[in-house]
């Protein structure tokens, strides 16, 4: 994320298509708590990156992160249950899927859902339908539902 892909206001940013998946510009919307965590996120360096350790280069190594993060659950569990074991594998992938799963139990509208997660639609609806569905991507504006028992 550059500084300049956040709003004035602060309240969307923007994936540029050459560093999405679907080679179109994405609109992503910013929660109250993104909001608050950006204005947090220090300035390191002058190519205006927003996560960045050296202000030259963008945050990476995640497979490293994620080892040390099971290693933290894990001791964390072990806290409270000195046997308990290891998390069953998961990859980051695999929080798209639970928020795909979630969208879907709060009826949020299945095209709806499949561009708020960046996926492109097929067929003539993708090839004619260039509405961004900003307001729609707004958790605000989603149909609420009782989830179902």
């Amino acid at each position: 994320m550059a500084r300049n892909e956040v709003s004035a206001d602060g309240t969307e940013f923007t994936i540029p298509a050459a560093r999405h998946k679907s080679k179109r510009d994405f609109l992503v919307p910013l929660s109250k708590a993104a909001q608050a965590v950006l204005a947090q996120v220090p300035v390191i360096g002058s190519k205006g990156l927003v996560f960045t350790t050296n202000g030259e280069v963008p945050i990476s190594g995640f497979s490293k992160t994620k080892r040390a993060f099971d290693k933290a659950v894990l001791d964390e569990l072990r806290k409270s249950d000195p046997r308990a074991k290891a998390l069953e594998r998961w990859t980051n992938h695999d929080l798209r899927r639970t928020a795909r799963s979630l969208m879907s139990r709060a009826a949020v509208p299945p095209n709806h859902a499949e561009r708020a997660l960046g996926h492109v639609i097929a067929g003539v609806q993708g090839t004619y339908d260039r509405y961004q569905y900003a307001a729609e991507k707004h958790s605000r504006c989603w149909p609420r539902r009782s989830p179902a028992s």
